[in-house]
């Protein structure tokens, strides 16, 4: 028989060795810890802070109908990058909302305001919604009224109010700026024409004039151009504000910088125009294509006489270019989603990289999280509704808004906004994007 007096010391030991694992466990081992290291995010992350759910009725989904910007040329993930005003609509905006189309031909906006939910409702389907990227307090809504007339809106939030509404295309943008929206009509003719205008976001429309294309010591129009408001037809003149007629052929790109700089690529030329005392002017032309580096500067590649790809730098609201070295390294496709950071440094919101400048910013870990911690969801949405399976194939779709903080969860039948878990990543990509 063991005496009393071991037995209590043998506990004693015992339990002093359990206070000490549960003291040391969480600590790496190079801290005199006697656990892992750092565990996997991925595998931390069992469980996300729901802030808010809305549940869709059946046909009504997170889309956009029949809509793409004039110079984006393959589908955009819906879901959307880094949600910077340089990229194409997504249907979740910010940490604010998301716009949906449903069965009967009809749009809403969900905003979440006070703890509840807001509903703006459209007697047409969406084909564009934008947050503006300075205080998040307008609205862009375009929306398809048939045929092929559109309408475009500029909505105060969180009140709905409509502060001005115009015929347009099936597109809209705000400048990077956030202080005006760039819309335009597809003329009838020539082909791939399109008349450009800008509106404010604040105050009062500028009054109608019409880029006269006649910039001393720049090429003219092409011939039987309209430069003339007078020669427009009847859509073209009643499309308010400063107008612009230039050619967006597939292929083409444009990028609205500043509320006064428009940058124009197609063709292998490029031109950018300045809103100087109400009416568009060229502030310069030349030969190559523009790829922009948002949010800090435009690149222009170009071929010397040996066929061989120059390189340049410019500013976005002024002309200064600078020749990069043939052997500096070669920029990477040009697509919205990259965000620029420095000169030799860029990253995508789904964390492709380019240069050395981002080798030690930290990786996106949360998305693949929350696809693990909502499977299950979207697997009880799809046996419920077959539509699902149609919308949603591979699992629940997921927007990230990281320098909200926060992601949209579209599982199938239900939406959700949870919490990301703080990072230093996302304090980077606040200060990434606010660069502009």
């Amino acid at each position: 028989m063991i005496p009393k007096r071991y037995l209590i010391a043998t506990l004693f030991i015992a339990a002093m060795l359990v206070l000490l694992a549960v003291v040391q466990a969480p600590r790496s081992k190079s801290q005199g810890g006697v656990g892992m290291g750092e565990i996997p995010v991925a595998l931390s992350l069992e469980s996300f802070e729901t802030l808010a759910e809305f549940r869709l009725a059946d046909g009504w989904a997170p889309r956009f109908q029949g809509t793409r910007d004039p110079d984006q040329l393959d589908p955009w993930p819906y879901a959307g990058g880094f949600e910077a005003p340089w990229e194409p609509a997504s249907p979740f905006l910010a940490d604010q909302g998301f716009a949906m189309n449903g069965p009967t031909g009809r749009g809403e906006i969900l905003l979440w305001r006070g703890l509840e939910w807001r509903r703006f409702r459209f007697e047409a389907p969406i084909c564009s919604a934008r947050l503006d990227p300075d205080k998040g307090h307008r609205l862009l809504v375009t929306l398809a009224l048939g045929g092929d007339r559109f309408q475009t809106r500029l909505m105060e939030m969180p009140e709905g109010r409509v502060l001005w509404a115009s015929d347009s295309g099936p597109w809209s943008r705000f400048s990077w700026d956030g202080k005006a929206v760039l819309l335009g009509l597809r003329a009838p003719a020539p082909e791939g024409a399109w008349l450009l205008t800008t509106l404010p976001v604040d105050g009062d429309a500028l009054p109608q004039t019409l880029a006269p294309w006649d910039e001393p010591g720049l090429p003219p129009p092409p011939k039987g151009w309209i430069t003339r408001a007078d020669l427009l037809w009847d859509d073209g003149k009643d499309l308010l504000g400063p107008r612009l007629l230039t050619s967006l052929r597939p292929g083409a790109r444009l990028w609205f910088p500043r509320a006064d700089r428009l940058w124009l690529s197609g063709g292998g030329s490029w031109s950018l125009w300045g809103l100087e005392e109400g009416i568009w002017r060229r502030l310069g032309t030349g030969d190559g294509v523009l790829a922009a580096q948002p949010p800090l500067r435009m690149g222009r590649i170009r071929s010397d006489r040996e066929d061989r790809p120059l390189r340049a730098l410019s500013s976005l609201s002024t002309l200064d270019w600078k020749e990069l070295p043939e052997e500096a390294e070669a920029w990477p496709d040009y697509d919205a989603a990259w965000a620029w950071k420095g000169e030799n440094a860029a990253l995508t919101a789904w964390d492709l990289r380019w240069g050395k400048g981002v080798e030690g910013f930290p990786r996106e870990r949360q998305r693949e999280g929350i696809v693990k911690a909502f499977r299950a969801d979207w697997r009880a949405a799809a046996s419920l509704r077959a539509s699902v399976r149609g919308w949603l194939p591979e699992g629940p779709d997921i927007a990230l808004r990281e320098a909200s903080e926060v992601a949209w969860v579209w599982v199938g039948d239900r939406i959700l906004l949870v919490r990301l878990q703080g990072s230093e990543r996302l304090r980077k990509i606040r200060n990434l994007l606010k660069a502009r």
